[in-house]
């Protein structure tokens, strides 16, 4: 078994660090650990290598650092299981398990595969986007500390000074002017927004969304639907499910699982059962 961690005193990282000490003791389980430092390509590059001698990668982390983990395990033998312990959890949110689950499941045998998102060669497991919730992620990544509120307040400031940007559409095959286009494998995003209702990290798709801009004030009507999951059924959001798409706009802001990840252009595409989460 192989545990990476991303450093913290929070009690959610305490709390299962030591508990899952305490049940590698107790089941006499070879145990590595890797705690992450921050920088994504060598923290990939590192847990790679250490990846190739172990069955089973445990995550004690939040949407970060399960996108590092699947980045390193992607193509390897090794499944992944996850001790949610992030800001949002957005994830791991959709499956509905609670604490003790989550914890049985790293002890158990039972798997589902689940499908991986790519951009530009960097996977990701929940949400990717152009826009708006890119905007507010680059705003969030200011603050050293992050928590739930800061999503609050990076959306409310960037409410008010964001400009929609323009992109080739997969919905309407040409250029559009659009506040937020979402590709998405997980449902929620921002800390337990559930902004693609109808996705399934497993029916070999992600689930497009477009959000094209409007009014401010139909805007803020469609981000306040989103919270209640009502946003499909706004005039100015569109959803169709995709295998792949390119985005020939240059120069957009991109972030994938609360992470920025680099600009367009890009190919975006799924890979099918890509990864055995242990569940």
């Amino acid at each position: 078994m192989l545990v990476v961690v991303k450093p913290s005193g929070a009690n959610s990282v305490q709390s299962h660090v030591a508990w899952l000490k305490r049940r590698i003791i107790q089941e006499k389980i070879a145990c590595e650990w890797f705690y992450t430092l921050g920088e994504y390509q060598q923290d990939v590059l590192k847990l790679r290598e250490l990846a190739q001698a172990h069955r089973l990668l445990v995550v004690i982390g939040g949407d970060g650092t399960i996108n590092v983990a699947v980045n390193a395990i992607i193509g390897l033998n090794c499944q992944l299981a996850i001790l949610p312990a992030g800001t949002g959890n957005d994830f791991a949110r959709q499956f509905n398990r609670s604490l003790s689950q989550w914890r049985n499941a790293v002890f158990g045998e039972n798997t589902i595969e689940v499908d991986v998102g790519c951009v530009n060669g960097r996977y990701f497991l929940n949400v990717m986007g152009l826009g708006y919730n890119a905007h507010v992620v680059r705003g969030i990544d200011s603050h050293k500390q992050k928590h739930r509120f800061s999503y609050v307040w990076a959306g409310l400031k960037a409410f008010f000074s964001y400009r929609a940007i323009r992109v080739n559409s997969p919905i309407f095959d040409a250029e559009q002017a659009v506040t937020m286009l979402l590709f998405a494998n997980g449902q929620y995003f921002a800390a337990g927004i559930q902004c693609a209702p109808s996705a399934k990290p497993n029916n070999g798709f992600l689930t497009c969304i477009q959000f094209s801009a409007t009014t401010r004030l139909a805007s803020l009507c469609t981000m306040f639907a989103m919270l209640f999951a009502k946003h499909e059924k706004q005039a100015n959001v569109h959803t169709v499910t995709i295998q792949q798409f390119e985005i020939t706009t240059p120069d957009l802001a991109i972030e994938a699982d609360g992470e920025m990840v680099g600009v367009t252009p890009a190919q975006v595409s799924i890979h099918p059962k890509a990864v055995a989460l242990r569940l």
